[in-house]
């Protein structure tokens, strides 16, 4: 899925605001291999910005004013 340039910006705020790794994660958060992206099984690395959206979904849409 390609994530535009908006959500991108909001989603780099939410991490900074919410004090979350480069993943969206807690600090601290450990991963095998080193990254979340990379699933191993296929050899395949996904893009993080989709993959912070596949586990904080509410980050998709623009907040209400």
């Amino acid at each position: 899925m390609a994530v535009d340039e908006a959500t991108k910006k909001r989603i780099d705020a939410w991490i900074k605001a919410e004090g979350r790794n480069d993943f969206g994660d807690p600090q601290g958060t450990n991963y095998a291999g080193g990254t979340p992206l990379f699933d191993m099984r296929t050899g395949r690395t996904r893009d993080r910005y989709d993959y912070i959206l596949e586990r904080n979904p509410q980050l998709k849409q623009e907040p209400a004013v």
